[in-house]
């Protein structure tokens, strides 16, 4: 099973008292906010090959002969698109269908607002221009500073889809390495391993943002705004309430796992597009941007209309899950503007998508009548095991703490009682990433190094007690433990390691 640490850390996590207003900081250079631990080399197991295909339009027809393929060229740094389109035109889109991860070209691309919102879920475009600068976004746009010039979808979406995967998650893959200076000379290949590290962090961030309460999130917005400003004081870092919806992260029914990384690609896009232009300062200088244009079924991709016909996925594989209906909801046509309501967090809820199954008629009555069956209810311990811990990573973990405690972030609890049923959770990684909020990783600089589980059994007679290595086991297996009626006494053992020294 892939390990379960699947992100490079940006900057290092605040959650302490309030920090000094902008004008108060020195300028500082973008190298400090970005990992001192630096690979030296790209993979070579990757091709990064990519070109263009470009067609001579003033060729004269050839009836009689085949024509010979277009000519190749290399991508340039200054074919990258700069302009902010407020095209609204309803034309019909060259992306009918969800992207074929062997032709990354092929995945949606748009830069038109209520298209764009439509494609990433949102039901507004005051949503799609309240998440772009949601602390997730503006760390993710300091992130990419080195390589703002040029963005190559293709060749990060390619080093995602052939890196390791945990879930639907795709892994950093140890031979990428973040650049510390302008990017400007290097090759595509170095600048998109650059980028696909801070795709797959925005997408974690974003499951982060989701899951974390309002508090915690006004706290990381205010720390990210003070990295944003040092690296962009040309502009102002606009501050927003949370709770934030956050765009579709996991692949709809059709979809390929790349999907999700295209809509934190366009959506990270969009915000170095408005940042290149006068866009930014003039849509966030008052509050304005909090309301706008409804995001209607006809501005969607067609496979995420609420009236889908069929169609042939492109996809080689399809998702084996999906996340909610918020993305696939539609405005009334008669409501001109939408004010946003913050209310509640709209976390991101993964369910599990499996072909229909045809029951027989008792088949179909017994499933009737054990389908409002709720699981019978238990509680789940979760431990901080410092036995789990070699004397190298505990000296790691109290120098991570003791930075932590300079911040002012206490400690957590070292015994906590899980928060959400691991029985709900349809993946594994749901369950590191509960434990990493409870635990405050992101903020004590931490994540997790091994997770047992321990629990009795009566199954065989006497009762007797299990422990067994979650990283060596199946999901399901875990699950049907966690189900037995003749289990109980469950404890999740956790050991933690310093993630930046």
């Amino acid at each position: 099973m892939a390990h379960p640490i699947d992100r490079i850390n940006m900057v290092e996590p605040y959650l302490g008292p309030p920090l000094p207003p902008p004008s108060a900081l020195q300028y500082t250079s973008v190298t400090e906010v970005l990992p001192s631990q630096i690979l030296p080399r790209p993979s070579p197991q990757v091709n990064l090959t990519y070109a263009n295909l470009a067609a001579d339009s003033t060729a004269a027809p050839r009836s009689d002969l085949t024509q010979p393929p277009p000519s190749k060229r290399a991508r340039l740094d200054e074919d990258d698109v700069d302009a902010v389109v407020h095209d609204e035109s309803l034309n019909p889109s060259l992306h009918n269908s969800p992207g074929n991860p062997k032709r990354p070209e092929t995945f949606f691309d748009s830069q038109a607002e209520r298209r764009l919102a439509g494609y990433l879920g949102f039901i507004s475009i005051a949503e799609l221009h309240i998440c772009a600068i949601a602390w997730p976004l503006l760390r993710a746009t300091v992130a990419i500073y080195p390589v703002i010039h040029k963005l190559n979808k293709e060749l990060a979406l390619t080093l995602i889809r052939d890196a390791e995967r945990n879930g639907e998650a795709a892994v950093i893959d140890k031979d990428w390495s973040l650049l510390t200076s302008d990017g400007k000379g290097l090759s595509n290949a170095r600048k998109a391993e650059h980028l696909a590290i801070v795709l797959i962090n925005l997408r974690a961030d974003l499951f982060t943002m989701t899951a974390a309460s309002d508090k915690q999130n006004q706290l990381q917005h205010q720390h990210d705004c003070q990295k944003f400003n040092m690296t962009y004081p040309t502009h102002q870092c606009p501050q927003i309430s949370y709770p934030v919806r956050a765009p579709i992260l996991s692949p709809l029914p059709g979809e390929d796992f790349l999907e999700s990384y295209n809509r934190c690609f366009l959506l990270l896009r969009h915000m170095r597009n408005i940042m290149k232009s006068n866009v930014f300062d003039t849509r966030y200088k008052n509050d304005n941007f909090k309301s706008g244009q409804p995001v209607n079924d006809e501005h969607k991709p067609p496979w995420m209309r609420s009236t889908v016909p069929p169609m042939a996925t492109t996809t080689s594989k399809p998702a084996s899950h999906i996340t909610t209906a918020h993305g696939l909801s539609s405005c009334s046509p008669k409501q001109s503007t939408v004010q946003l309501s913050y209310s509640t967090i709209h976390n991101i809820e993964i369910t599990p998508c499996h072909a229909p199954i045809i029951l027989s008629a008792d088949a179909a009555s017994s499933e009737k009548s054990t389908a409002n069956i709720t699981p019978v209810p238990r509680s789940f311990a979760v431990i901080w095991d410092h036995d789990l811990e070699s004397e190298c990573i505990k000296s790691g973990l109290r120098r991570a703490l003791n930075r932590a405690q300079a911040r002012g972030v206490d400690p957590p609890s070292e015994l906590q009682k899980l928060r959400k049923d691991p029985r709900q959770m349809v993946e594994e990684t749901l369950l590191y990433e509960q434990i990493r909020i409870q635990f405050r990783c992101q903020f004590l600089g931490i994540d997790l190094s091994k997770l047992l589980l321990q629990y009795t059994t009566s199954a065989f007679g006497d009762s007797m007690t299990v422990k067994q290595n979650l990283q060596d086991e199946p999901w399901s297996d875990t699950q049907a433990a966690l189900t037995d009626p003749a289990n109980g006494n469950f404890v999740f053992r956790v050991g933690f390691f310093a993630v930046e020294e």
